[in-house]
Parts: C-alpha cells; sequence; structure tokens
C-alpha cells in the first residue's frame, strides 16, 4: 500500500478509537427525581415496534414527561424503553400517551448464571430508562413522526410495506409458517415464541431467522439477477439504492448494517472498476459503524457475532473447502459444509463465553435446510407479494412455500430433540477467548506469510 492508503486507514483507526475511548463516558440525561416515581407523558415511536408473545417493546423519543403526583418535569428528547400490552398495537411514527414507573436498567444474570450488561446494551440506543408495564394509548394529536424529514416519511412507507408483507404471509400461511416466513425475508423473528426459537439455537440455525449475512446476500444476489437487464452503471445504482431501501425494511440492525455496507462497497468497486478486497471491506464496514455507534463494539452481541462470522468466512472457508475434496459440489454442499466449520470454529468460543451452550449438530442440520433456503426465500417472497395483488393467487405460492416451511421446521423441532444436540460449559474467563482469537489471527497471519515467501 502507498502512503496515502496508509494515511487513509490510520486516520480512519484513530477516529474510530478516539470514539470508542469517549464512549466510556456515557452521557446519561438528566430527569431529576423521576426515576422510580409514576409517570405520565408523550412521546413519538422511534423504531418500528417488536411484538412478542407477551406484549410490544419499543423506543419512546419522550417529547414531554411529568410525575403523575406532582406534574414535575422530567425532560424531554429522551428515548425510553416501553413496554405495554400486545394490543391495540402501535407502529412507528406514532404520537402516544404514556404512563407508568419509570426506572432505571439495571444489570442481571441468566439462568446459567452468566452475567448480562444490560445496561449496556440500551446504552448504545441511547436507552437509559424504562417503563417496564405501561399503559399506552395513541395520542389524538396529527403529530406523528411521518411529519419529519425524508428519511423518517421512508422509512414509515417501508414499515407499513413490511407490515402488510407480513399479514399477507400470515394470511397465506398460518402459523408457525407465517412467522418462520416473516422470519427468512424480512428478519421479523418476534411472532415465532420463545420455544422455537430456542429450537433454532439449539440446532445452530437461529442465523436463518434473524436475517444474518447469508440471507442478506441471498438478497444482493436477487437483485444484481432482477437488475441484469439495465445498462451496467444504471443496474450497480439501483442495486446500491435497493439494498439500503432493504436495510431500512428489515430494521437496520448491526448484522444487516454490516452486510448492507459490505454489499455496497462491492458495488462501488464495481462500479469504477476496481478490485474488492472482502477482507479491506469488512474491516472498513466496522470501522465505520464504531465511528457512528462505538458503543456496539463491547455491547451489541449482534455486530460481535455479525463480525467473527464474517472474518470466519473469509479467513477459513476457501482453506476448509480445499481439503474437503472428497464431498460433493452438488448443490452447494461443500461450500456450505466449509462455511459452517468456519463460521463455528471463529464463533464457538464467543458464543461459550456469552451463552454457556453451542450446538454440536448444527452441520447436520445447516446441511439439511441450507440447500432450500434461497428458494424457500424466493416463493415466501412471491407469496407475500402477490398478496397486495391478490390474495387467491396468493394462496396458490403459499402452498409451495408452506411445504418447504414444514420440512425445515420438522427438521428443527426433531433435531432439537436429540438429548446431545448441544454441549454446556462452566463459566470461564473472558481471557481464554481473547488468548483464542489472538493465537488464531497470530496463525492466519503466519500462515499468509510463509505462502508468500
Amino acid at each position: 500500500m502507498n502512503r496515502r492508503v496508509y494515511l487513509f486507514w490510520s486516520i480512519l483507526v484513530a477516529i474510530a478509537l478516539l470514539r470508542i475511548w469517549h464512549s466510556f463516558d456515557m452521557d446519561i440525561p438528566d430527569i431529576g427525581s423521576c426515576v422510580k416515581e409514576n409517570v405520565s407523558g408523550v412521546g413519538i415511536v422511534h423504531t418500528e415496534p417488536e411484538r412478542k408473545e407477551s406484549g410490544q417493546i419499543m423506543l419512546v423519543r419522550v417529547l414531554d414527561m411529568r410525575v403523575a403526583s406532582t406534574s414535575e418535569s422530567c425532560g424531554e428528547e429522551v428515548i425510553l424503553r416501553v413496554k405495554t400490552k400486545l394490543y391495540p398495537r402501535f407502529v412507528f411514527g406514532d404520537k402516544v400517551s404514556f404512563q407508568g414507573k419509570l426506572s432505571a436498567p439495571f444489570n442481571f444474570k441468566s439462568e446459567n448464571g452468566r452475567s448480562f450488561d444490560y445496561i449496556g446494551f440500551l446504552a448504545k440506543d441511547e436507552v437509559f430508562f424504562e417503563i417496564k408495564s405501561a399503559s399506552v394509548r395513541k395520542s389524538d394529536s396529527d403529530q406523528s413522526m411521518n411529519s419529519g424529514g425524508i428519511v423518517s416519511k421512508i422509512q414509515s412507507v417501508l414499515f407499513q410495506l413490511k407490515r402488510g408483507f407480513v399479514v399477507n404471509l400470515e394470511n397465506a400461511l398460518g402459523e408457525p409458517h407465517g412467522a418462520l416466513a416473516a422470519g427468512l425475508v424480512v428478519g421479523e423473528k418476534a411472532a415465532l415464541g420463545k420455544d422455537l426459537l430456542d429450537d433454532f439455537r439449539l440446532v445452530g440455525l437461529i442465523h436463518i431467522v434473524v436475517l444474518s449475512g447469508y440471507n442478506i446476500t441471498i438478497v444482493g444476489d436477487a437483485m444484481r439477477r432482477l437488475l441484469s437487464f439495465l445498462p451496467r452503471v444504471w443496474g450497480i445504482v439501483c442495486g446500491g439504492i435497493g439494498i439500503v431501501l432493504f436495510g431500512i425494511l428489515v430494521g437496520g440492525g448491526a448484522t444487516v448494517v454490516r452486510s448492507c455496507f459490505m454489499a455496497s462497497i462491492a458495488l462501488s468497486a464495481d462500479l469504477i472498476r476496481r478490485d474488492y478486497n472482502v477482507i479491506r471491506a469488512l474491516i472498513f464496514s466496522a470501522l465505520l459503524m464504531l465511528i457512528e455507534n462505538p458503543m456496539i463494539l463491547l455491547h451489541d452481541p449482534s455486530f460481535q457475532l455479525s463480525f467473527l462470522a464474517t472474518a470466519g468466512l473469509i479467513a477459513l472457508s476457501g482453506p476448509i473447502e480445499s481439503k474437503l475434496t472428497f464431498i460433493t459440489e452438488k448443490f452447494g454442499m461443500r461450500g456450505i459444509i466449509a462455511s459452517t466449520l468456519a463460521t463455528q470454529v471463529f464463533v464457538s468460543p464467543f458464543i461459550l463465553y456469552m451463552m454457556g451452550q453451542i450446538s454440536v449438530i448444527g452441520i447436520v442440520v445447516n446441511i439439511l435446510v441450507l440447500p432450500l433456503i434461497p428458494l424457500t426465500m424466493f416463493v415466501v417472497f412471491l407469496t407475500g407479494a402477490l398478496g397486495f395483488i391478490e390474495p387467491h393467487i396468493s394462496e396458490i405460492a403459499g402452498y409451495f412455500s408452506h411445504l418447504l416451511l414444514s420440512y425445515e421446521l420438522f427438521m428443527v423441532e426433531n433435531f432439537a430433540k436429540f438429548s446431545f444436540a448441544a454441549i454446556k460449559v462452566p463459566i470461564f474467563s473472558q481471557w481464554w477467548v481473547v488468548g483464542f482469537y489472538g493465537a488464531l489471527i497470530t496463525v492466519w497471519f503466519g500462515v499468509r506469510r510463509l505462502k508468500r515467501m
């Protein structure tokens, strides 16, 4: 690399490190003596609510909040995490009135005794207070996020489209097939329920229902094929816009943002006819994300796992695949096994440290399920999209979607019943994880250097 390239990367790394350093001093909003008091207020639903069996969870940007008994002001422009009943349902941009006991979050331990930094997890989204059981109703006022800027209006339209798409899937497929279909295509996993989500984790397939980089890759490839009839430049530009809009539509989580960043970099390289270096793209994406929100480095498991899984694919999938010549390439079988092994090697220490268990049958289940995921996503997309045109036609496509989804659910539910589906380990020091990745990186760079000699 020449001096300009070194200077560019040095500046980028320095800015990211500076942002991370300053993130340790969290700027908690001053809300006076309102904590542990019953409060009432009005605000705007700041993100698309997450719906679970136990109710709705949403972030509310407060416009005005006061102690219910004294009318003492608690400040404004604070973001609250609010949990309320499942009905009535709220959407992004709604102006709502809320009541409940305001509290500060606290860290807790999981069932296996591992600590979870809940304070940091919420702080990464600038959330420092919550109402765990709130009474919420839609405000009579017409003011909403929709009256904001162009970005908010685009978000509102895309979220509305997503909600309609999910309803079409639910009508055509029923449950739990509709929930799995929504998870595959638009990352809507909450309706699957805790037990089924636990089964997906147990068999190592949770990545297909949380819209991982794997799903984004399938979507990106589909866009490329769909726009292949356009002139080269227009196809690349439209593809980039499509990826950004899809990222907004599905919520823009860390995994989605990282995947969209990398896809956009690849498209930009193609646009200016430059070679695409996937390692540099991953590092560049991570640095930009850290500059924008440095707290995700330590407090966002989605970002951490996404980065590790992608690094594993880049570093190990090729060498592993070259050793698996005895496995057929039909249906992409060799590549699936190599990718699964590569990601498992990279993420396993971190998952064991965080969760205390890891799937041991994940490779088998991935081999049996992943070859059908691109076809499933395509048929599910047709099912949801046709629902906007004619529900009866959507039901025809839904029949084929139902068959594929039934097979995938059958595999997950039955393999999860095996007593040896996952192994559990006791709590261990984080320094073992740091040492593992340090050793792995040292060996990888050492092997690359030997090959160049």
